[in-house]
C-alpha cells in the first residue's frame, strides 16, 4: 500500500463510502492522510459520574445497568439507559437512535463520551458517544478529531477509516 492506492484498497471502504469520501476530496490513501480535522474535542479526561459539571463535554468509565427505548410524538424514538460507577449513576438519553437499546450490553464497562446537559428537569448525558472499555477507543477517553462530513458519512466512520489506516503507516513513503 502507498499513497497513491485508492481509498478502496482500506478495510471497511466498498464503493459506497468511496463515493462519498470522493464527495470530500479523498480518492486515495494518500489524500486521507492528508485530510486534516477541523477541530479536536477533548474526551480525554475519564471523570467520576459524582464529579462530572453540566454544560461540560465529558468521559466517564462505567457499567451500564440498564436501557430503554420508546416511542414519543410523531415518531421519534428515545432510549435512555443508566450506567453506574462506584461514585454514582448518570442518566443516558440518544434520541431516534433505536438500534442503541440493542447493541447494549448490559453490566458491560463502557467509556461514555458527550455533554452533560439539563433534559426536562433532569441531567443527563445527551447523544453520546460509548464504546466498550476493552476495545482501543475510536470515540471516546483520548482527544477525538472531528472532521468535515457530508451527506451519508460522518465524522466517526472517518475516525474508523483512519484508525484501518494506522498498521500500514509504515508503508506509505513521505514526501518532505
Amino acid at each position: 500500500m502507498n499513497a497513491s492506492s485508492p481509498v478502496e484498497s482500506l478495510s471497511g471502504v466498498g464503493p459506497a463510502v468511496a463515493s462519498k469520501l470522493a464527495n470530500l476530496g479523498i480518492k486515495t490513501v494518500g489524500d486521507l492522510v492528508t485530510f486534516f480535522p477541523r477541530r479536536y474535542e477533548d474526551y480525554s479526561k475519564v471523570s467520576q459520574m459524582s464529579a462530572i459539571k453540566p454544560g461540560h463535554s465529558v468521559t466517564v468509565l462505567g457499567s451500564v445497568k440498564q436501557a430503554t427505548g420508546r416511542y414519543v410524538r410523531r415518531g421519534m424514538h428515545i432510549t435512555e439507559a443508566i450506567a453506574s460507577d462506584q461514585s454514582g449513576s448518570v442518566r443516558i438519553i440518544w434520541f431516534n437512535q433505536p438500534y442503541r437499546k440493542a447493541s447494549i450490553k448490559v453490566n458491560q464497562t463502557y467509556y461514555i463520551s458527550g455533554n452533560f446537559e439539563l433534559s426536562r428537569g433532569r441531567l443527563a448525558l445527551m447523544n453520546p458517544a460509548m464504546e466498550l472499555e476493552s476495545t482501543f477507543p475510536i470515540n471516546t477517553a483520548r482527544i477525538v478529531p472531528v472532521y468535515r462530513e457530508t451527506k451519508g458519512i460522518k465524522s466517526a466512520a472517518i475516525r474508523k477509516i483512519v484508525a484501518g489506516i494506522k498498521p500500514h503507516i509504515e508503508e506509505i513513503t513521505e514526501n518532505l
